[in-house]
Order: C-alpha cells, then sequence, then structure tokens
C-alpha cells in the first residue's frame, strides 16, 4: 500500500469522527476499518468496527463539532503511525495525539491505539 493511500485512509477515518451522518460514518469507517478491529485509547476501547462507531458517536455527542486534522502518517510496512490535532468547532486546536495502527490483509485498520 502506497503512502498516499494510507494517508486517504488514515482521513477518512478522521473523517469518521467528525459531525456525520451515522450513516456516512459506516461507509467511511467500512472503507478503512476491519470489521474485528481493536481499538483504545484513554477515553475507551472496544473489539468491532460497530463498537469503534458507537464509541464515535458517544465522542460526538459529549463534544459536539469537535473534529481532527491529520499533521502527519508515518507507515512502515503493515503498520502505521499517524500525529494528529483535535478542534473545537470554533477551529481552535485543543489537543495533538498519536495512533499506531496494525493494518489486516486487506491493508485496513486491525489494531489502533491512540495516546493522547
Amino acid at each position: 500500500m502506497t503512502t498516499h493511500a494510507l494517508e486517504t485512509q488514515w482521513n477518512d477515518y478522521m473523517a469518521a469522527f467528525g459531525s456525520v451522518e451515522p450513516a456516512e460514518r459506516d461507509r467511511l469507517l467500512a472503507r478503512c476499518v476491519s470489521d474485528a478491529v481493536v481499538f483504545t485509547n484513554p477515553g475507551g476501547k472496544g473489539e468491532t468496527r460497530l463498537a469503534l462507531a458507537a464509541h464515535i458517536a458517544d465522542f460526538q455527542h459529549k463534544m459536539p463539532g469537535m473534529y481532527f486534522r491529520t499533521d502527519k502518517v508515518y507507515p512502515q510496512s503493515k503498520t502505521l503511525l499517524a500525529v494528529w490535532s483535535m478542534y473545537k468547532a470554533d477551529h481552535t486546536k485543543v489537543a495533538t495525539g498519536y495512533n499506531f495502527v496494525n493494518l489486516d490483509e486487506a491493508g485496513r485498520f486491525a489494531y489502533m491505539a491512540g495516546f493522547f
């Protein structure tokens, strides 16, 4: 998988965290995340794409209008490290974080560990 393809895939994942309709969130996640994804971060953890979608919906419920932008993606074989920033709805940057990601055989995200 090319660096550009991984960046596009990561940006789809970031877009799923934004203020999008549930059907659009599901579409974005289906493109980039394994059905059996394992995810963990200080805000929650889970073991399926459906659990991840619920986690994201809860995030938007608690923090409406928050969104993320990718700062840099560092691919390495079937892993990547993503650096991102979180913004309020008024575009004020509030945090920088990191995700370590393993890809499955199809190139979708299978394991995601977020640090912030």
